[in-house]
């Protein structure tokens, strides 16, 4: 449920958002989540940096095992592949390949309007098991979700769960990135190396 509005803001270089949640069930309030949004651009592309803090302030949070979330976006139908293409940053290729596999950035690609486009999400390098996992479908459900670690694999030893501890938190980062061109041709890897880069010499920030 919504909060506070506790940030926008907007300048020459980027502008962001950012806002504070209550995580709650019908009957009680579990915890408190913080969104925050920067979102920057030049003459090819459009990125939005994403950060969400998931803080036990109401006591523990357990994580389930699903294949459900956990960062999502729905990607126009032009994109759903087929007739669009699917990849990911292991070189697998269509649903098949990269639902529930671990990767460090998955994208889509097709043509809207006569202009071959694509979307595509990065992993922060810090982040809590990274390459994530993606339920990511053809039909263009494209979700970041590193939870759902016996629901891809079937495999009943594996278990997804996480628990924060009452006071803890769980930070996630990932960035979006709206290119032209596929993959290969928006350089998508190169981007990634980039950010991974500047992730390492920030110290995760």
């Amino acid at each position: 449920m919504f909060r506070t509005l506790d940030a926008v803001t907007s300048g020459a270089r980027d502008g962001v958002l950012r806002a504070e949640f209550a995580l709650q069930s019908k009957q009680d309030v579990l915890g408190t989540e913080i969104q925050a949004f920067t979102f920057s651009g030049d003459r090819t592309t459009r990125q939005i940096d994403c950060v969400f803090t998931i803080r036990a302030d109401h006591g523990p949070i357990t994580i389930n095992d699903t294949k459900e979330g956990t960062f999502a976006i729905r990607v126009a139908p032009e994109l759903n592949s087929p007739p669009g293409v699917m990849v990911n940053a292991r070189g697998g290729t269509g649903e098949p390949q990269i639902w529930g596999k671990p990767a460090e950035w998955v994208d889509y690609s097709g043509t809207i309007g006569g202009e071959q486009v694509g979307i595509a999400i990065f992993d922060h390098p810090r982040n809590f098991r990274h390459p994530t996992t993606w339920h990511a479908r053809g039909y263009g459900l494209f979700s970041v979700n590193p939870f759902g670690l016996r629901a891809f694999t079937g495999d009943a030893n594996a278990n997804g769960t996480y628990r924060i501890d009452a006071g803890g938190s769980l930070t996630l980062r990932y960035r979006v990135v709206i290119h032209r061109g596929d993959a290969r041709q928006a350089d998508v890897a190169g981007a990634y190396r980039r950010y991974a880069e500047a992730a390492d010499r920030t110290g995760g920030e």
